[in-house]
């Protein structure tokens, strides 16, 4: 899992068909089992307490980043986030890297594909009552639901709806 993946994973710690909804509200318990099942044990290791706040904020300002459509908006959270976080980019072997920490990685991660797509490939699922969020990835960028589940909820939601109206 890339830092733009753990990107979403954080923004999805809220998740309206859950309960609770936000499952980060008293603790990071759930942030640390995510991120060990997802092949970050070492990171998973040093999440504490403390970080919650600063965590919660973090996902506060990529959520915003992913519900604008406003290329400007999107550059303007994301080049506050970058400087509140201490990112600094640096060139790696890989290519460009960034240092500073979980917050700037995320924030770098978000920005970069900004910068590269626009905000059009960031989204938040279309199907009522979610609200997670993805990384469209598709061809045509015409990606709208966050999983195979919401899009079949959708779907189904649709043909219910065409069969009462004939």
């Amino acid at each position: 899992m890339d830092d733009l993946e753990l990107a979403v994973l954080l923004l999805n710690s809220v998740d309206l068909l859950e309960d609770p909804a936000d499952r980060m509200a008293h603790d990071l318990r759930w942030w640390r089992r995510a991120l060990r099942r997802n092949g970050h044990a070492a990171l998973a290791r040093t999440q504490r307490e403390a970080d919650r706040r600063g965590l919660l904020e973090l996902r506060a300002i990529i959520r915003s980043v992913f519900e604008t459509s406003s290329e400007a908006r999107a550059r303007t959270l994301l080049n506050d986030g970058l400087a509140s976080a201490g990112a600094v980019v640096q060139v790696t072997p890989a290519g460009l890297g960034v240092g500073g920490g979980l917050a700037a990685r995320l924030l770098y991660a978000v920005a970069q594909l900004v910068a590269e797509g626009g905000v059009a490939r960031l989204g938040i699922c279309a199907s009522d009552p979610c609200r997670c969020a993805y990384v469209d990835r598709t061809r045509g960028g015409t990606r709208r639901y966050c999983c195979t589940l919401c899009n079949d909820r959708a779907a189904a939601r649709a043909y219910r709806q065409r069969k009462g109206q004939s």
